[in-house]
């Protein structure tokens, strides 16, 4: 034992004496080696946490893997399939009653006013059944949280939200919230305090009261509405089975579909799924994964190329060991020694940058991340592997290479191997390998920011510059006689030129489906939108035939005097919803009647050019129209003004708070809210892939810099030789760079189909997008072909340079 532990002692030194040596003798290679290693570390480091952070939502929660949500995937004729998360608050006593036994609780998520001050400010807030927290375990810091549930007026609030309406934790308890919720104000005293909860939360309210008891129902019917339902099962065996039995439960209880032709297949899905829910986002966090991977790949590939590029320089070093004594396998060991130690120095770097970067990275990508060095998300352990892995990986082939030297033949020789024809061709491959992913990733960024800056400045069919909306107006604590005076306060306002309203916006709003069809032809859903006076003026839409909505006919007017009821009489389309409908040439439409499963017969007397409110990648933007002289819940209003926005944003929050002081004012300009609903998702994504690609393009230029200060090196003595011979500047300038662009440009062609076919697939999920032109692919060639070329001219014209008389007394 104790000469083992000897022998290893020994080796360890060994090995280090060696490592700091190569550090010390060969100072530029150990430089970009670890620099190299260092930036494809860091890269990876964050990609890791952005990538853990996605994929690890909500895992926190205790039991989270034993938690499902119950969602409904909506196929409806014409539209993109959809998933609903909410059902009807009978649904869990439907499904506990066939099935007692069953665990679980039902909510809803909204946002509410809570008074404050003089005025209301908006929260998220959680209306939860009373073992909500039995099945949701979130911390609490004061009080009893599932008790709090159980007694009606009682209220749940995160530490922040303490802080902010009380001061603190401990002065919060027994203190009284004025909350509004849909209409509704009522006193709730707060009886718990829940610790913040962290970012990576999928239910993070601000505040949580109990839920409205339930009501009665005539029958088993049942249709959507706003409740959540999270069921809990000891295993996934157990939710799997449940899953198989929902379809019996529906016919068991028919289903009220809310839509006619809409077919509902009710089913569980994991909390942990809930957050990358669909394919564009699972497509994206993959993505970016991907990223890291290919820059740490790229790192370990330059130093992969650039030790067995010095080979020659410790090939004597090698021989020198077996003629003492040592095996080919010390050597290896020996070696990866090294490898795993430069693996930790950069590591060490690597973790370091990682640190400096993430709050600019969080800046850039919208993202929360943080790293932690204790407790469950601790970025040891995959650090650790992390580096050891990438010592292993990094060294075992220069290991393998330079231990194969034999000890005669290299002290025989007068100048030291360069490691043979086969490992120059290696480092070919490898440096075809690091441009190719390169390339496809400059590629891929070039096209993401053509693709984001379309989307940005697309033609929408209206005016978004010089508007605001407010999607306040449509509260549910305001009654239609507020909503008409706030839109008459704000057209007197200095700077207002138009107000409106309507139920969709450009940000999505709330848009209904109705069934429609033309004489003689099928059936079609198309949605709708109700407008106020002056909407299509106020927007900038143009009219293609017919006319605009007109108080003097009595028939443009959809009020019912059926409360929560709508009529359809005279009704404006857009030119999608023509050819939704087979309506044929506008001017041939105007004047139908269309008929919808009630009989009642609607008339089209307008048709506008379609407005892009639905976002850039929605297929189908056939929108109906319909017309009310007072806004309604769950409308918007629009103003256009002339001005500074922010001046007219303070004078409408003066005008709000006059008239409507218990409702928070919620207020963008259309271009901002467009941006956050459709825009800012996609434009953070492609900073982080910009980042990465950037990272990828670096690395890869240092390990080309590597090995074109190794190769003029080698050369030197040949460059010499050629100037003696009649060799100009420019003819060395054209071999040497000439040399290392072939590597080059056949990276360049080979990353090409392989960005096509990406970016082909990624633009397919827009409905508005650009074409991939051939520009993008030769630019990044051409991109790919200046930074190589401007790479290695530092050390080709150094070379060129050289008096020959130097050159031929080199060695």
């Amino acid at each position: 034992m104790a000469l083992s532990t000897s022998v290893l002692s020994s080796s360890l030194s060994s090995t280090a004496i060696s490592f700091y040596r190569s550090l010390t003798r060969h100072r530029l290679f150990a430089t970009l080696n670890i620099c190299g290693l260092a930036l494809g570390i860091a890269a990876f480091l964050v990609l890791f946490l952005f990538v853990r952070f996605e994929t690890q939502y909500g895992r926190w929660v205790p039991g989270s893997d034993r938690l499902w949500m119950v969602k409904a995937e909506v196929t409806m004729p014409g539209f993109d399939t959809f998933h609903n998360d909410s059902t009807s608050a009978h649904f869990l006593s439907f499904l506990q009653n066939d099935y007692p036994g069953t665990r679980g609780t039902r909510f809803t998520t909204s946002d509410a006013s809570v008074r404050k001050g003089v005025g209301a400010v908006s929260e998220q807030v959680i209306q939860a059944d009373p073992n909500f927290f039995r099945i949701l375990s979130y911390p609490a810091l004061a009080g009893d949280p599932s008790q709090a549930l159980a007694r009606p007026g009682s209220a749940i609030v995160t530490e922040a939200t303490a802080k902010s309406y009380f001061g603190g934790v401990a002065s919060a308890i027994g203190r009284t919230l004025t909350i509004t919720i849909a209409g509704k104000t009522s006193d709730y005293e707060v009886a718990a305090v829940l610790r913040d909860l962290p970012p990576d939360t999928d239910f993070a309210p601000a505040i949580i009261v109990p839920i409205a008891p339930l009501g009665t129902t005539k029958d088993d019917a049942w249709s959507f509405g706003d409740n959540l339902v999270l069921l809990s099962f000891p295993d996934a065996a157990a939710a799997e089975a449940m899953e198989t039995r929902l379809t019996d439960l529906v016919r068991r209880h028919p289903l009220n579909e809310p839509m006619p032709g809409a077919k509902i297949a009710l089913g569980l899905q994991p909390l942990g799924a809930l957050h990358l829910n669909n394919k564009s986002a699972v497509t994206e966090v993959a993505t970016l994964g991907a990223i890291g991977l290919v820059t740490l790949l790229i790192a370990l590939v330059n130093y992969i190329n650039l030790m067995t590029a010095q080979a020659g320089l410790r090939a004597r070093e090698v021989a020198m060991r077996k003629v003492l004594g040592a095996t080919r396998g010390a050597l290896i060991v020996q070696f990866l020694g090294e490898s795993i130690a430069a693996a930790v120095l950069a590591g060490l770097l690597g973790l370091a940058l990682t640190e400096l970067a993430l709050p600019l990275v969080n800046a850039a990508g919208g993202t929360s991340l943080s790293i932690h060095y204790g407790g469950t998300q601790s970025i040891l352990p995959p650090f650790a592997v992390l580096v050891i892995g990438a010592g292993l990986i990094a060294g075992l082939y220069p290991a393998l290479v330079l231990s194969r030297f034999q000890a005669a033949a290299v002290l025989a020789s007068a100048r030291s191997p360069g490691g043979g024809r086969m490992s120059a061709r290696v480092r070919q491959a490898l440096v075809v390998l690091q441009f190719a992913i390169a390339v496809a990733l400059g590629t891929g960024t070039a096209v993401l920011f053509a693709q984001t800056y379309h989307v940005r400045n697309a033609d929408l069919g209206f005016v978004q510059k010089g508007m605001m909306l407010v999607p306040a107006l449509g509260d549910k604590a305001l009654d239609p006689g507020q909503r008409e005076r706030i839109l008459k306060a704000f057209s007197n306002l200095p700077g207002s030129r138009a107000v409106s309203y309507a139920t969709s916006t450009p940000a999505g709003g709330v848009s209904m489906i109705r069934s429609l069809k033309a004489k003689g032809g099928a059936a079609q859903q198309i949605m709708f939108s109700t407008v106020g006076d002056g909407f299509f003026k106020l927007m900038g839409a143009r009219f293609i035939a017919g006319r605009d909505f007109d108080r003097r006919f009595a028939a443009d007017d959809s009020t019912s005097n059926e409360p929560n009821k709508t009529i359809f009489r005279n009704v404006v389309m857009n030119e999608s919803a023509l050819r939704l409908l087979h309506l044929g040439s506008p001017d041939n439409a105007v004047g139908k009647i269309l008929d919808d499963d009630a009989k009642s017969r609607t008339q089209l007397v307008g048709v506008v050019a379609d407005m892009r409110f639905m976002g850039p990648k929605t297929k189908n933007d056939a929108m109906m129209y319909i017309w009310r002289p007072l806004p309604q819940d769950n409308a918007a209003a629009f103003l256009r003004f002339t001005g500074s926005p922010v001046a007219i944003t303070a004078e409408m929050e003066r005008v709000w708070h006059d008239l409507a002081p218990n409702v928070p004012f919620v207020a963008k300009t259309v271009e901002q809210a467009r941006y956050d609903s459709f825009i800012r998702q996609d434009a953070q994504r492609m900073r982080l892939f910009t980042i990465g690609a950037l990272l990828a393009v670096m690395i890869a230029c240092i390990g080309l810099y590597g090995l074109a200060s190794f190769d003029t090196a080698r050369r030197f003595q040949e460059i010499g030789i050629r100037k003696t011979l009649g060799a100009s500047t420019g003819d060395v300038l054209r071999l040497l760079i000439g040399r290392f662009l072939r590597p080059v440009l056949l990276a360049t062609l080979l990353a090409w189909p392989i960005a096509y076919f990406a970016m082909r697939q990624w633009l397919s999920e827009f409905a508005d997008r650009i074409t991939l032109s051939p520009a993008f692919f030769t630019l990044s060639g051409v991109a790919a072909v200046a930074i190589a070329t401007s790479t290695v001219f530092v050390q080709a014209w150094r070379v060129a340079r050289a008096e020959p008389a130097r050159a031929l007394r080199y060695e």
